[in-house]
């Protein structure tokens, strides 16, 4: 089985707004930055592989190395 953070590419995220609503005790409010990029997150990757299964790419959810440039090349396009 692969390690979390293999199989989630949103791992720090998570990590990040978990944090945040414990230290807000649940006060969702107070982590909306956190929560958003968590969810733009998982929406990227999402698409990516969306992507990638319609080309018929594997594995879907890329490698972590892979990630790295992937997003490397989505942030200097946008």
């Amino acid at each position: 089985m692969a390690k979390n953070g293999d199989s989630n590419p949103c791992l720090q995220e998570q990590k990040i707004s978990l944090k945040c609503l414990q230290e807000h005790f649940g006060d969702k409010t107070k982590c909306d930055p956190q929560i958003e990029n968590y969810k733009d997150c998982k929406t990227f990757w999402y698409n990516i592989c969306k992507e990638r299964k319609a080309n018929n790419i594997k594995p879907v959810l890329p490698p972590l190395e892979e990630r790295i440039k992937i997003k490397k090349e989505y942030l200097s396009s946008h």
